[in-house]
């Protein structure tokens, strides 16, 4: 059954529907029964529409496609847990002023839904709502403010947002949890607010929540009534909670989860894992059913677990926890759920070039698929339905399905309250309303606020329509099925396979699904297969060279006459054999680069990309042009290569910036003597190779090996008509000079270098989230990238329990052999880059925050990755090329000159900013303007042709790598002018007249 859930993930969208249009046993009658009730209910409901809780009028109101929504979703997330007056200021006031608060005015009378109530919670009296009040409420808000003063509307906004917090809310604790739930006779299934856990200290922290839980939960379950439960999110429990880690995580994991279900099965307290991302499911799955095989669990009932109607996968899961039932002699409680990470599973799929997509992209083919899941469930006797919904539809489907089988409802705190109490009024053997609670503190809200208004916040949802009057009852509750046939079973036509989104321009390259364990280890196993002992060629002599550059000299007059469209070609030729070739590469990339794979995987993608963007702007961009101009004459724009192009590419990206400095240069009609860099030369020598198996002529790319003294030899001949150089600043410069010192043309010269890359941080960020891209973007790739941080400024006022968790974070890293999966931090490149990492570190003595802890035998080849302190930007004025991180704090008022500082180091390749206010994002940018800005994300890994990559200043000279302008570089540019009159008439001319 495990297989069948694999192989269902990969099938296609529409192959996937018409299997389940084949697995539903719905008649017709059913069908037509279940809209006949399901539109009964929504009259009912909206006969006692007044009845509703305000939740529910907020997200009917409120979500995420207005900008008020959005505003409110920012300030709730981020207001109560910013430590600082004048940053909690700033965001208030860009959120007040910026949303469009105009076509929420006077809806409603609630606490965020009527103007009146907003001037009471800011001034603590009510403004009357006249004329004289602007047609744009913000302009309101922000002279209410004005009128105020920013200290009174931040306290008011605080007590709002807490309004609106405790309707979220069920408890700040497990015990107000419980006791409330007591008070109002609540059945709950309690879920412990928080995001992941990224520390040890944080997942043993989450642990004992669990536990506590488990034993409030127990002390107040009693016989009178059905039991509370609790759900878990093992992401909660283990820092490395990824597919990579999968030994790890099932060990160590595990054992936490068995000592939780003990005390579960102990104190006969129901407990269900949480359905998380979708690379996660297999590793859940796995872990789960040793669970259901413990005999420490006895014969024990209560271990549920939450399957997401949205995934392709969801019915062969509930299929496999259908034997899984019978194998182990247990009732396996199932919540049943749309899902909530729909939008993050389809960025991620496209990021990552996967295949398809592992969720539905139509919203009727999920209301689909969880009508197929719901009757798989009423049809295991080893499951016991737990029937999550808020649709009409979905309570009166279930009614009709069960048959007399017991299950029970569920429905979110503060929503859906209205639905299920007209459903009890019109369906008197309504079974059990299960309340899923949050508990916790408004700081840990955010990722469950997400969650909610993705689930429930779009303008489709049936939360937001099924009280509006102004809609049809038949528009609003409507038959998936019929909706789907309609349509054939098509995908969504907006939203296009991974490999599409680039519409006719280009393919997007293939990655890899590290959640599906099968793919992995069959890659692994290819890896291995094709893998080859190094066997690096010697230097070029100096007559190897001067043949080299002969060759391509020779060639050129061919290929200048060769089409763009040939050119093109060419380049898609390279791409194919790389692509297929990407196992033999991975190995290379591993044994003599120290990629780890997802590392050596995505260089591979980015070198596929590289060729196909420049074949598709070659054949855009060289096409010869007719330019207007007066009548009587033609003018016509072409272009030419230069002539041999030199291509000096690094080690850190032996591949791709490789391929893409020759893909260029091909592209743009130059020949290419590529060299490269001399610790990676057998990558080199293969994708050359790889590239000769196209339709390129023979002559037209020639590769030389060697060091600094090669490449010198090179680019002193007057042959060589550009050079293009990623390196060092100090090797760019003297590569200028000796261009500069050579008689002849001035020729181009396209250098990309490093910086001292910068990350500022304000109080606003959530910062489980800011940790997550710190890790990511400095010791990445062992820190051996341009793009790399190197120096992360922090607001003072979270800089303690940011660096405490960055540190903790860090120890988790795993360095070692980049063969190994579960390896974060490969080898160094070479003994000599090694040692300056050492003596540098060393030379900083007490500012050392913390380093790694490296095993004896990593010394002679790894960096421990490296935290370390400074007082101010300029401390820091060298590019230090490893995974080593520089903190320094800075205080509010100094945000302006933190970012001057940046920018006067004169470096301008990438820049991190990591803010919720979107002023002082806009502020930095434009302030430090780096080559690339990054906001709220990770610094590395530029995609071709969406963030085209270089820098300025000591960073680079431009153009960017992957980018429109880039190609433009490599060519010359010839007009024709042809007086066409000069022979005679202007014919053209006498035709267009009456003359």
């Amino acid at each position: 059954m495990r297989a069948r859930v694999t192989a269902v993930g990969r099938s296609a969208e529409t192959n996937a529907l018409l299997e389940l249009r084949k697995l539903t046993a719905l008649s017709t009658e059913d069908r037509s029964q279940i809209l006949d009730d399901a539109r009964e209910l929504v009259r009912e409901c909206r006969a006692h529409a007044a009845d509703r809780s305000f939740l529910d009028q907020f997200m009917a109101e409120y979500g995420l496609s207005s900008s008020a929504g959005i505003s409110l979703m920012c300030i709730c997330e981020a207001l109560l847990r910013i430590p600082d007056e004048s940053t909690a200021d700033d965001l208030l006031a860009e959120r007040l002023s910026t949303a469009d608060w105009a076509e929420h005015l006077g809806h409603a009378d609630s606490v965020f839904m009527n103007f009146s109530t907003w001037g009471l919670l800011l001034s603590g009296k009510t403004y009357a709502l006249h004329a004289d009040v602007p047609s744009n409420p913000g302009e309101w808000l922000v002279a209410l403010v004005a009128r105020i003063g920013e200290a009174a509307v931040r306290s008011a906004m605080s007590q709002a947002v807490r309004i609106l917090g405790n309707e979220f809310v069920f408890g700040a604790t497990i015990t107000d949890a419980v006791s409330r739930a007591e008070r109002t006779d609540a059945v709950c299934s309690f879920d412990m607010l928080g995001e992941g856990a990224r520390t040890q200290v944080a997942a043993a922290a989450y642990f004992d929540r669990y536990i506590d839980g488990l034993r409030g939960i127990a002390a107040a379950n009693d016989t009178d009534k059905p039991p509370s439960s609790m759900s878990i999110k093992l992401s909660a429990l283990h820092p490395r909670y990824e597919p990579l880690q999968r030994d790890r995580v099932e060990r160590e994991l595990g054992e936490r989860l068995l000592e939780l279900a003990k005390l579960a099965a102990a104190t006969n307290v129901q407990l269900s894992i949480d359905a998380e991302e979708a690379q996660r499911l297999e590793m859940s799955l796995d872990l789960f059913a040793k669970l259901a095989h413990a005999r420490a669990l006895g014969s024990w009932q209560g271990l549920g677990f939450v399957v997401q109607a949205y995934s392709k996968r969801a019915i062969a899961v509930i299929e496999w926890l259908g034997t899984l039932a019978r194998e182990t002699g247990r009732t396996i409680p199932v919540r049943l759920v749309k899902g909530a990470y729909w939008d993050a599973e389809i960025k991620k799929a496209q990021a990552e070039g996967l295949v398809g997509y592992p969720v539905f992209t139509r919203k009727a083919a999920t209301d689909f698929s969880w009508l197929v899941a719901l009757e798989r469930l009423f049809a295991s006797d080893g499951l016991f339905p737990q029937v999550a919904t808020h649709n009409a539809y979905g309570v009166a489907a279930a009614l009709r399905m069960a048959q007399g089988r017991p299950f029970e409802f569920q429905r979110l705190h503060g929503m859906g309250e209205l639905l299920y109490l007209r459903a009890t009024a019109l369906f008197p053997d309504l079974p059990l309303v299960r309340v899923y609670a949050p508990v916790g503190k408004f700081r840990d809200l955010l990722s469950y606020l997400v969650r909610r208004l993705l689930e429930n916040g779009a303008n489709a949802s049936f939360v937001n329509r099924f009280l509006d009057d102004k809609l049809p009852i038949a528009e609003v509750v409507q038959d998936p099925i019929l909706i789907l046939e309609r349509d054939a079973f098509q995908v969504n036509p907006k939203i296009p396979l991974p490999v599409a989104i680039y519409g006719a321009e280009r393919q997007n390259s293939l990655g890899i699904d590290f959640g599906d364990h099968d793919l992995v280890s069959g890659l692994q196993a290819k890896v291995a297969e094709n893998r080859i002992e190094l066997s690096p060629p010697p230097p070029s002599s100096n007559p190897a060279i001067t043949k080299a550059i002969g060759n391509t000299h020779a060639a050129m007059g061919g290929w200048s006459r060769v089409s763009e469209q040939e050119r093109a070609n060419v380049l898609m030729q390279w791409a194919s054999g790389i692509e297929s070739h990407s196992a033999q590469l991975i190995g290379l990339l591993q044994q003599e680069a120290g990629k780890t794979l997802a590392d050596a995987i995505a260089e591979i993608r980015e070198a596929i990309d590289f060729c196909r963007y420049y074949a598709s702007e070659t054949e855009k961009q060289f096409v010869s042009q007719a330019l207007r101009g007066p009548t009587g004459e033609t003018n016509q724009l072409t272009y030419r290569g230069h002539g041999v192009f030199a291509c000096i590419a690094p080690w850190n990206f032996p591949l791709a910036i490789f391929v893409g400095q020759i893909a260029a240069a091909l592209a743009a009609g130059n020949t290419v003597v590529a060299k490269p860099a001399v610790q990676t030369p057998c990558v080199g020598r293969c994708a050359i190779e790889l590239l000769r198996r196209s339709d390129l002529p023979g002559g037209c790319i020639e590769i030389v090996y060697g060091d600094a003294a090669v490449g010198k030899q090179v680019i002193l001949d007057d042959r060589i008509a550009g050079v293009a150089f990623t390196g060092s600043f100090a090797t760019a410069k003297v590569i200028q000079r000796s261009l500069a010192a050579r008689e002849g043309p001035i020729v181009p010269f396209i250098a990309e270098t490093g910086g001292i890359n910068a990350m500022v941080v304000d109080s606003s960020v959530l910062l489980e989230q800011t940790v997550d891209d710190i890790i990511a973007s400095a010791f990445g790739s062992a820190g051996q990238r341009c793009s790399a941080l190197r120096l992360l400024c922090v607001q003072e006022d979270v800089a303690k329990p940011l660096i405490e968790m960055l540190v903790h974070a860090t120890k988790l890293l795993i360095v070692g052999d980049p063969t190994n999966l579960v390896t974060d931090v490969g080898p160094i490149i070479d003994s000599s880059e090694l040692k300056r990492l050492n003596q540098y570190i060393a030379s900083k003595g007490d500012a050392v925050i913390y380093h790694h802890a490296l095993q004896p035998a990593l010394h002679a080849t790894h960096c421990a990755p490296t935290i370390i302190g400074v007082n101010a930007v300029n401390a820091v004025n060298e590019e230090v090329f490893g995974p080593v991180l520089h903190v320094m704090t800075y205080a509010t008022a100094q945000w302006r000159t933190t970012l001057e500082a940046i920018r006067d180091t004169g470096y301008g390749l990438t820049l991190g900013v990591q803010t919720r206010i979107d002023r002082r994002a806009k502020e930095a940018v434009e302030l430090i303007g780096a080559g690339n800005s990054y906001i709220n994300r990770n610094m590395i890994g530029a995609t071709v042709g969406v963030q085209p990559f270089g820098g300025h200043g000591l960073s680079g000279t431009g153009p960017k790598a992957g980018g429109p302008s880039y190609l433009m570089r490599f060519a010359r540019e010839l007009v024709v002018t042809n007086n066409v009159v000069a022979t005679g008439g202007d014919t053209e001319l006498l035709r267009t007249t009456e003359y």
